[in-house]
């Protein structure tokens, strides 16, 4: 897994991001942060310094070791990695305290939280860390340790705030979670990848947004939901999106939310008689000189689905007056909207 020779910090970034989900050894991840030319041996040399002795009574293991599973865990942000052994002068174990661990019933010890404090402790050459170790029931498959795992660290870091509703999600969805395999289903088919689920598919911000249209965040007991948009309608704006800007490595998230709303609405309006392919060529023909943002950008900050849709009916479908009535803004929200073009 090691690359050979010296790589830039976004080359090396680049690959961290682009590791496969799956089970890791994580020394085999330090060794790619290794090839970082930023990386230097004085860098290291200084990282050394807030190392600890040995506690008696604690529960030691060798990082070399351990396991991690990228099937549920988050990818490294290699730049917060580095300034945190920056300011803190290397691996504190008293500031950074235990790693979890789960031992699976073939032996492997996987972190399930702790995952970059273990990398730092390699950085930082540590030949054994503290852990708290969990074994896992004899009885559990590969597949169920995961889940199980997932589950801990989810109820571990969900309420985190530097945990983004993409990785809550993907949390959710290793641990087997009903709503979050339903929108996996659904961003499966729209080709679009989120945290390395769809490999090859487009990349979208604002999932949180998204999650919420389709009805499949998370949810307290009794919760009402309120489906705004369709799987189907939301897999036909993906892939138009993604036909019309056929360059842009990402879709925006509002836009593919407003187009699936313009969708369903010209289907139930009995006034109007746009299908599918007028959809497309109208769509296609815009993008040909706007990009994306042209459509997303200019919008009410509490109606966004709503904004984005008169946007394309007004822009990109020509429908101008008539936008208005079916957009579902009123007077007030399209005059800040077209005050603002």
């Amino acid at each position: 897994m090691a690359i050979s020779g010296k790589k830039t910090f976004a080359q090396v970034q680049s690959e961290l991001l682009a590791l496969p989900l799956g089970e890791h050894l994580i020394s085999n991840i330090v060794k790619i942060i290794q090839q970082c030319d930023t990386l230097t041996k004085k860098s290291i040399n200084s990282f050394v310094t807030a190392l600890g002795d040995k506690e008696d009574g604690e529960s030691l293991y060798d990082p070399n070791d351990l396991w991690v599973d990228l099937n549920y865990q988050r990818k490294l942000k290699l730049k917060n990695l580095l300034n945190n052994l920056k300011t803190h002068g290397g691996y504190s174990k008293e500031k950074a305290g235990h790693i979890d661990i789960a031992i699976r019933p073939n032996g492997k010890p996987f972190v399930w939280d702790g995952f970059r404090r273990a990398v730092m402790a390699l950085l930082c050459g540590r030949k054994n860390i503290a852990v708290s170790a969990y074994k896992h029931k004899g009885s559990r498959s590969n597949s169920d340790c995961r889940q199980y795992e997932a589950e801990l660290f989810l109820a571990r870091n969900a309420k985190n705030e530097a945990m983004g509703a993409n990785e809550i999600f993907f949390a959710r969805y290793a641990q087997g979670e009903e709503w979050a395999e339903k929108m996996n289903t659904v961003l499966t088919r729209a080709n679009i990848n989120v945290c390395g689920l769809k490999p090859g598919g487009k990349n979208m911000g604002g999932f949180a947004f998204v999650e919420k249209s389709l009805g499949y965040h998370e949810r307290m007991d009794g919760e009402v939901v309120n489906k705004k948009i369709s799987d189907d309608d939301f897999v036909f704006a993906s892939h138009l999106i993604q036909s019309a800007w056929s360059k842009d490595p990402s879709i925006g998230a509002y836009l593919v939310g407003g187009l699936a709303n313009t969708r369903a609405i010209l289907r139930s309006d009995s006034d109007s008689d746009f299908d599918d392919t007028d959809i497309e060529e109208a769509i296609t023909k815009y993008a040909s000189s706007n990009t994306q943002k042209d459509l997303s950008d200019n919008r009410v900050s509490n109606k966004p689905l709503q904004s984005v849709t008169y946007n394309i009916l007004k822009y990109a479908m020509k429908l101008n007056g008539k936008s208005k009535k079916l957009s579902g803004l009123n007077s007030d929200e399209i005059d800040i909207i077209e005050d603002n073009e």
